[in-house]
């Protein structure tokens, strides 16, 4: 179904690789920190390694064990099966881990993609009543946010660590519509992001409407083009055209 933008009331973000970008990819960010204790490996190793202990983590504790351990605690070893292999015996693996945790609180590691503030702002201006974002994070996310110079922006935030749910599962984004002060039906809330299994099928399925802003989606993605965007800055375009179908 399509409608027009007035109708919506609520318009949610994805934020990694939507709002955010790391300034350098975490892998490299993790090289950086484990030079200084005696690192002896490459850049790919770590990227490897990254996303095969993220995914273990994943499946033995899920959304950063809110049901069974600290996210600190989650971190540490997402961390420490990352790196191990790559650090001398005596490498203090501990501190290296409390050392990333909290360096990807800050601008050192994120800033904001080209265009989101444009975005952000020219919904305001066109009276959406509620503007906040939904995304599969860790209580981290408000200082990042906050140190990118974007959580002013937002009535709210859903992290799936608060909210206990992680999309695309629907009740994520009904935790959002119970956030706003104002009365939304699932039929007037947008949601934008980059993935399609989470943002925009997620969406979707709760009932909402969806947008994605990722290059790679083509056709195969069974996406409609007229929702698929290159990047912030030609969704922006489409607004103030008024092209944007939904």
């Amino acid at each position: 179904m399509n409608i027009s933008l007035s109708k919506i009331k609520l318009i949610t973000f994805d934020v990694t690789n939507t709002l955010l970008k790391f300034k350098v990819p975490a892998w490299q960010y993790y090289v950086m920190v484990a030079q200084d204790h005696g690192f002896k490996g490459t850049p790919e190793d770590v990227k490897t390694k990254f996303k095969v202990s993220f995914k273990h983590m994943w499946e033995e504790h899920p959304n950063f064990g809110k049901k069974s351990i600290k996210w600190e605690d989650w971190w540490s070893q997402v961390v420490i099966m990352t790196l191990r292999d790559y650090l001398p015996s005596n490498a203090k693996l501990d501190i290296i881990a409390h050392k990333l945790i909290e360096e990807f609180k800050t601008d050192r590691c994120w800033a904001c993609v080209d265009g989101g503030h444009k975005l952000i702002d020219h919904f305001r201006t066109l009276g959406i009543p509620a503007v906040g974002v939904i995304s599969n994070f860790d209580p981290r996310l408000y200082d990042i946010l906050q140190n990118v110079g974007l959580y002013k922006n937002f009535d709210f935030i859903v992290t799936s660590y608060e909210s206990g749910y992680s999309k695309p599962d629907e009740r994520i984004f009904k935790s959002a519509i119970d956030k706003c002060a104002t009365t939304v039906s699932a039929s007037e809330a947008l949601h934008i992001g980059d993935d399609v299994v989470k943002d925009y099928e997620g969406a979707r399925k709760a009932g909402w409407h969806a947008l994605l802003v990722n290059p790679a989606i083509g056709e195969k993605d069974k996406v409609s083009q007229n929702h698929i965007f290159k990047n912030l800055d030609e969704l922006t375009t489409a607004v103030e055209q008024r092209t944007l179908t939904l």
